[in-house]
């Protein structure tokens, strides 16, 4: 369900990695969007915070504690408190910044 991001051992220029791991953060934050957003349409189906989306929540944050280590641009620093804010305190306003920064990062496609 996620993507694999495999860095050791590769002769990848910085810009590279860095794209790699801002893959991977926006690849997960949209499989927890998705997920969240099936549990909102049908608020009787199983799963919530205690289901699938709070493994997948746990998913992106540790996916913005990568990022927010080895990113290393202004994005970067910020998506990890807007992510905790999104993904556990159904932040918005957090959640609108993240998907700009996915956007500006060329991975708009993964994010609703």
């Amino acid at each position: 369900m996620f993507a694999a991001v495999v860095l050791g051992g590769c002769s990848s220029s910085g810009a590279e990695e860095a794209g790699a791991y801002w893959q991977d953060y926006c690849t997960r934050l949209g499989a927890w969007q998705e997920a969240r957003n099936s549990v909102d349409a049908f608020p009787g189906k199983a799963g919530g915070a205690g289901g699938g989306t709070g493994e997948l929540a746990r998913a992106v944050v540790s996916a913005a504690e990568v990022l927010d280590r080895e990113g290393r641009d202004e994005d970067s620093a910020h998506v990890l408190d807007d992510t905790v804010a999104a993904v556990t305190g159904a932040d918005l306003v957090a959640e609108g910044r993240v998907v700009s920064s996915c956007d500006r990062a060329g991975f708009e496609g993964l994010v609703k």
